[in-house]
């Protein structure tokens, strides 16, 4: 099985460096990626487009391609009820998907290296899953990051999964309706990046508030 994993491996990483080669080679930048997506994405219908979306950002973390530029691509291609409509779904695969890879390729060997110290932290890691996996969404530590190192622990899936669908929303709708406002009229478009930035901060504020009441809580037990 080891060296199944191995081989899997230096596929992924061949994979993502052919990737990386070829998108350096058509000399296309990041940033327009989402309009470029738009272009090709509207000669299909709405389903076959959405399916294509959900498609790619599911199989997003092979490449690495950054989830911010997807997700921003959803609100130019379909507006903002839709784009959050059909990210969320696509990111919540893309997660999950991200998770089980690290965990299938790196958990064992994470495990057998594991020290003392690091042994306790994964347990109360695995008690409190969830709500770790919340605040790292809310306080936007790097998609990818979370996703790959949460599956290098022993945590329970289902913890990541939840902390991850109830965390990535204002992040997410952030960065939809910033990509929607640039199809949007002037008068709407105020309006949306307003509600993009009350989406972005009050992440960072109901993350303050989890762990507030997360520390007093264990304050309380312990005592």
């Amino acid at each position: 099985m080891q060296k199944i994993k191995l081989i899997v491996a230096s596929l992924w990483a061949l994979l993502f460096f052919l990737g990386v080669l070829a998108w350096l080679r058509t000399g296309i930048q990041l940033e327009a990626i989402p309009e470029l997506l738009h272009q090709k994405l509207s000669q299909f219908g709405l389903l076959n487009a959405a399916f294509i979306y959900i498609f790619i950002y599911i199989l997003r973390p092979i490449i690495l391609l950054p989830a911010t530029i997807l997700t921003m691509a959803s609100g130019l291609i379909f507006g903002p009820w839709l784009g959050i409509l059909f990210t969320t779904i696509g990111e919540n695969f893309s997660a999950n998907f991200a998770f089980l890879m690290a965990r299938w390729l790196g958990r064992d060997w994470v495990k057998s290296h594991e020290q003392d110290k690091l042994l306790k932290w994964e347990d109360k890691l695995r008690e409190n899953g969830m709500v770790t996996v919340l605040i790292m969404r809310l306080i936007y530590i790097p998609f990818d990051a979370v996703n790959f190192a949460c599956g290098l622990t022993s945590m329970r899936q289902v913890d990541y999964a939840i902390g991850t669908f109830i965390g990535i929303i204002p992040g997410m709708v952030t960065f939809v309706l910033l990509g929607g406002s640039a199809a949007a009229g002037v008068e709407n478009r105020t309006a949306i990046l307003v509600g993009s930035v009350i989406c972005f901060f009050s992440g960072l504020v109901i993350a303050r508030i989890i762990k507030k009441r997360t520390v007093t809580s264990n304050l309380n037990s312990s005592s």
